[in-house]
């Protein structure tokens, strides 16, 4: 009954829309008034939960993407985008998939790929002929793909919260990013074709050769941070410290384009970022504890293994669950709530455990942009200046992609667990 009333309780007040981290601290001290146990317990989970020397490649993460996004890095990568792609029929459709692909190896954020690329190519495209709605219900599916392509922040999260080696996630995610990357694209440039939305002219050689050369030293920072990580050079957190060093240098010394008397605007929107989420997993670790002390896990256990026996069947269960909390819940929310929860159960199944974290995360790239929530779609829209309904009607294609891309990680686990495998 006690682990009834929690859940239901912190479900209403993230439907109230009051902010996560302040929704799990209330139910969290609700429940300890109500239990009669000393509010000191509070404290000691709350620190122990943010005492995690992986998480701390989180903020590091979040400064390296942010300082190539005032860096003049996106500017860089649509300028290859379009010299590589851009002349093909709905080119300009088809530069905004590959450009928020590149993007993603270098943000790891959803919403800041989708503001630092739809700025440069909502526009653009309008400009071509293309309907706004298109453009940004394009853009608001292109821009989760930093939640998938490494290094994402979303895997960051799910690694700490569900105790799964974060490197394999980060890797785990590429192949699935990859797919869902080329089947908006296909969808994108068949939709363009048939509505007659304009080619670009083919670039000459020199342009090309220009364009790649200013994007290569961006390009090596993937390259970087993977290359440290599965060459056994460096961990994570080191990683994402690397990261930081090279995109300063770039942004300060090669470009140009950051003065350090705007690194205080960069530090405080690094914080604007990184803090809340660090408090959502800091208090997480209290709620967590309840689920350990009511047993919910065990119920849990108990309830699936009651309604199948079957692993797929159980992904397939999941897979709907997720899809609809994910229309009106935030990605983080779900997987500091859930994930507790749901990895014992995945391990009845003997489930691969990178396997499931793609597959809740793919999920969840589906519910960012679906309405009434879809924060992605939102973004887009905003910079298209449309209504949110508007995009909407747009939407449907590129979201069947999006769902194609999740059934073929249900159905493939390979998709997730190869390259991890390879990579050990």
């Amino acid at each position: 009954m006690t682990a009834t009333i929690l859940l239901v309780t912190l479900l209403v007040l993230i439907l109230l829309n009051i902010p996560v981290a302040f929704a799990i601290g209330v139910t969290c001290v609700g429940y300890l008034l109500f239990s009669d146990i000393s509010l000191a317990i509070l404290g000691q989970r709350v620190s122990q939960g943010i005492y995690s020397y992986p998480f701390l490649a989180l903020p590091m993460f979040v400064f390296a993407g942010v300082l190539m996004e005032f860096g003049g890095i996106t500017r860089r990568l649509m300028r290859l985008a379009n010299a590589l792609i851009g002349h093909i029929a709905g080119g300009l459709a088809a530069v905004t998939v590959l450009g928020n692909a590149l993007f993603g190896t270098l943000c790891g954020s959803a919403i800041g790929g989708t503001a630092a690329v739809g700025s440069i190519m909502i526009p653009a495209m309008k400009e071509k002929g293309y309907s706004a709605s298109f453009s940004a219900s394009l853009q608001g599916c292109c821009g989760i793909l930093s939640s998938l392509i490494p290094p994402s922040l979303t895997m960051v999260i799910m690694g700490v919260t569900g105790n799964i080696s974060i490197a394999d996630l980060l890797i785990g995610g590429f192949l699935p990013g990859v797919l869902m990357a080329a089947l908006l694209m296909a969808v994108a440039v068949g939709i363009s074709k048939r509505r007659g939305y304009g080619q670009g002219s083919q670039v000459e050689a020199g342009e090309l050769g220009r364009a790649f050369v200013g994007a290569l030293p961006t390009l090596m920072l993937p390259v970087i941070i993977l290359g440290g990580i599965f060459g056994g050079i460096v961990t994570v957190t080191e990683a994402a410290v690397l990261a930081v060093v090279y995109a300063f240098f770039l942004s300060c010394f090669v470009y140009r384009e950051i003065r350090f008397q705007d690194l205080p605007n960069v530090c405080m929107k690094v914080l604007r970022i990184a803090v809340p989420i660090q408090l959502i997993v800091a208090i997480s670790a209290m709620f967590a504890w309840i689920v350990t002390t009511e047993q919910i896990t065990q119920n849990f256990v108990m309830l699936f293994t009651q309604m199948t026996s079957d692993p797929l069947m159980f992904l397939l269960l999941i897979s709907g669950f997720l899809l609809i909390l994910g229309t009106f819940m935030e990605s983080n929310a779900l997987i500091i709530i859930l994930i507790p929860i749901l990895m014992p159960v995945v391990a009845q199944y003997g489930i691969d455990p990178v396997h499931f974290a793609i597959l809740f995360v793919t999920n969840l790239c589906i519910g960012a942009v679906t309405p009434p929530l879809g924060v992605t779609l939102m973004t887009a829209s905003k910079i298209a200046e449309i209504r949110l309904s508007e995009a909407c009607r747009s939407l449907w294609p590129f979201l069947m992609a999006m769902v194609a891309t999740l059934v073929l990680v249900v159905l493939v686990p390979g998709l997730s667990t190869w390259l991890p495998s390879l990579m050990r």
